[in-house]
């Protein structure tokens, strides 16, 4: 798993991700930004840990995710370019915290 709490995490997927998966994360976190932040800066702006962006990267991990049938709030397929990704939100400490998981 691979978590982005800030900008600085989110850059430094570059590289690692395909270019669309990186470009809707990049979407979901100034959603966040906007949503959560108290007027820092994007620069400044750090998710607390249980409102971090996590990754999935692989299929056990998804599975033990899924699991969890109690914090398990809801899944859902969003459609890329050419791609498919869960977006799947656990609820943690009165929030919901969104993880992803790119489909092969």
């Amino acid at each position: 798993m691979k978590k982005i709490q800030c900008l600085e995490d989110l850059n430094n997927l570059i590289g690692g991700l395909s270019s669309e998966f990186l470009e809707y994360l990049n979407c979901e976190f100034y959603s966040l930004y906007e949503y959560l932040s108290g007027g820092e800066g994007i620069e400044e702006f750090l998710l607390e840990n249980h409102q971090a962006i996590i990754i999935v990267e692989d299929s056990t991990e998804l599975d033990l995710l899924l699991q969890n049938r109690l914090d398990l709030e809801y899944v859902e397929e969003v459609q890329l370019e050419s791609s498919l990704c869960l977006r799947i939100g656990i609820s943690q400490v009165e929030d919901i915290q969104l993880h992803y998981y790119l489909k092969a």
